[in-house]
């Protein structure tokens, strides 16, 4: 060991692909959100989880206020103008353009200041209006009905236009309604309580929905179509505080590679516009994800599940990731019990391998004042723990515990695999000497924590016969291959 060659790192700061968000939680470069109602288990079933490992926690029920992550359903922000696709009904004007939008912020004023009283708690405010989009020609399918009533309105208006000159009327009257309502609600939201993140949830989207149709071609590309439209969306980034992108899984995904891509251009492209705003303070990229299929929703996502969703958010740079779940997670003490028993052998061991992962590479490689990202964005590598050398373990009373050390080429494995990248703000040295580390402590909670020592580093060797101990073990390599 003593024979090892030590790399030296050199980290540039100068360009601003090389920066990111500072942390919501001080040297914390991944978190992980909980954003469910399961509450509900514990009040309605006595079964009660363990949410401890979770950073922020908020519940989605209406009744729920006061939480460091609020999430607003079109019923608790305002008058948000929609249709009912299947009945035909309209509410609050039904388009934007009959919104009274004075009446629609005097109303979302009230609500802010309900579901978020104080002024001082930080944390994530969520914006969910999925009913139409602001961009005219991305209202497809279903939504289709608010183009065909925009027109309509205009033709009402004016019998003598003729349909293309109604049509490109409604279309840029809708299109400026929308910007005004979807601005005008995010720029009250950050007067009143400027601590939050605001953003709204699945913007930006890249619209790779097509693994059904080519499930054997599927690359996953954001086509540039879809960058150039969310480009034309310059407005809302640069007026959000925080990107709420989403990586929902169907089945038709379940532990395949096209999910991996699926996310991965995802999340990559709202890393991209993440800069659009200010390159050199760029906007937190929080991914939603599910512990469950959207389809199936009895079934929770596996291992390889998991690295597909929160693994690669992880490696392209996320802030962290919001778990969600609605109702269906907390219908009987059965489901109750089956979603303790997911977290406890599933999600949290993963959720503490991928957050001890990027706070020790932030630690090597930023000395705490960056986070970790994949120096090449498409290919499969990971923070993850070396199993070799770390093993996560349960013990009877429930907590978890990390048994072992990282060892030199652990270490040298997140620098060949990946960069710094330099909160804003801060000043990332410009080099880092693994032989120079003395002595490095990397914690995600009180009782989790690796300790790491120079001499340790050149000198541990794990045997299989440690690993294959009678003992609950979760571990992941650090490059994981899903087929």
């Amino acid at each position: 060991a003593s024979g090892m060659v030590f790399a030296t790192v050199l980290v540039s700061c100068c360009s601003s692909l090389n920066i990111r968000a500072r942390p919501l939680i001080s040297n914390s470069p991944f978190l992980s959100i909980w954003n469910a109602p399961t509450e509900l288990c514990s009040e309605r079933t006595g079964v009660h989880l363990d949410m401890t490992f979770f950073s922020l926690i908020g519940s989605t029920l209406k009744t729920s206020i006061g939480q460091n992550i609020t999430l607003f359903y079109p019923d608790r922000l305002g008058y948000y103008p929609y249709i009912n696709e299947i009945t035909g009904e309209a509410f609050n004007g039904g388009l934007p353009q009959l919104l009274q939008l004075e009446n629609h912020l005097k109303k979302a004023k009230e609500d802010i200041q309900f579901y978020i009283p104080s002024d001082e708690q930080s944390g994530l405010a969520v914006i969910d209006w999925e009913n139409w989009r602001p961009l005219w020609i991305r209202n497809w399918g279903s939504k289709d009905i608010y183009r065909q009533e925009s027109i309509d309105l205009v033709q009402q208006r004016d019998i003598s236009l003729s349909e293309a000159e109604a049509r490109t009327t409604a279309k840029m009257k809708f299109e400026a309604a929308a910007k005004s309502i979807m601005l005008e609600s995010l720029k009250l939201g950050i007067a009143m309580k400027p601590k939050r993140l605001w953003g709204y949830y699945l913007y930006p989207d890249c619209y790779n929905y097509d693994y059904k149709q080519n499930p054997h071609n599927y690359t996953g590309t954001c086509l540039d179509i879809e960058i150039a439209r969310n480009n034309e969306l310059n407005w809302l980034w640069e007026k959000s505080t925080a990107l709420y992108p989403s990586v929902y899984l169907e089945t038709a995904l379940r532990s395949s590679r096209n999910a991996q891509l699926f996310v991965r251009n995802r999340v990559q492209e709202a890393i991209r516009v993440s800069y659009v705003s200010n390159s050199t303070y760029p906007l937190p990229v929080f991914v939603y994800t599910r512990p469950v299929f959207t389809d199936v929703y009895e079934e929770y996502l596996s291992q390889d599940d998991l690295v597909n969703t929160i693994g690669e958010s992880a490696a392209l740079g996320a802030s962290g990731v919001v778990i969600w779940g609605d109702l269906n997670l907390t219908q009987s003490k059965n489901t109750c019990k089956t979603l303790d028993n997911y977290l406890k052998r599933t999600l949290t061991p993963y959720l503490i391998n991928v957050t001890m992962a990027a706070r020790i590479c932030s630690q090597v490689l930023c000395q705490d004042s960056g986070a970790c990202a994949r120096k090449k964005w498409n290919s499969s590598d990971y923070l993850h723990l070396n199993p070799k050398n770390i093993v996560i373990q349960m013990t009877k009373d429930g907590k978890y515990t990390l048994q072992g050390q990282p060892a030199f080429q652990d270490l040298q494995t997140f620098i060949e695999k990946f960069d710094c990248h330099c909160y804003a703000g801060h000043t990332c040295e410009p080099r880092v000497n693994i032989n120079d580390i003395q002595y490095l402590r990397a914690c995600i909670s009180e009782d989790i924590c690796i300790q790491i020592s120079s001499n340790s580093l050149s000198n541990i060797e794990a045997s299989d016969e440690k690993i294959l101990s009678n003992r609950t073990v979760f571990s992941l390599t650090s490059q994981s291959k899903v087929t």
